[in-house]
């Protein structure tokens, strides 16, 4: 059960090369790996985010309701862009 982010990850790869074309163009393999790297760290983010964001609140003696889904929603996509644009500029050489 602990792989579930590697096996989404590696299903996102073969999904995201297979929508860019099935042949052996090295950007269309490389755009795969961005998009499954950018994946496994946007669900591995979330959720730390959402279980660590409630119990912070409950530290700070507020109410955890206020961490809730937006907050967290926010935080996570904005995170999740930077991550994405990071790989993407990295691997992909942009």
């Amino acid at each position: 059960k602990n792989n579930n982010n590697k096996e989404l990850g590696y299903w996102i790869c073969e999904l995201s090369h297979i929508l860019c074309g099935i042949d052996t163009e090295k950007q269309n393999l490389q755009l795969s790996i961005v998009l499954a790297i950018t994946m496994m760290c946007t669900i591995i983010i979330a959720k730390f985010l959402g279980c660590a964001l409630p119990m912070l609140a409950k530290r700070l003696k507020l109410d955890p309701a206020i961490m809730a889904s937006p907050l967290i929603t926010t935080m996570v996509d904005a995170i999740s862009l930077t991550v994405y644009f990071g790989f993407a500029v990295a691997l992909l050489n942009i």
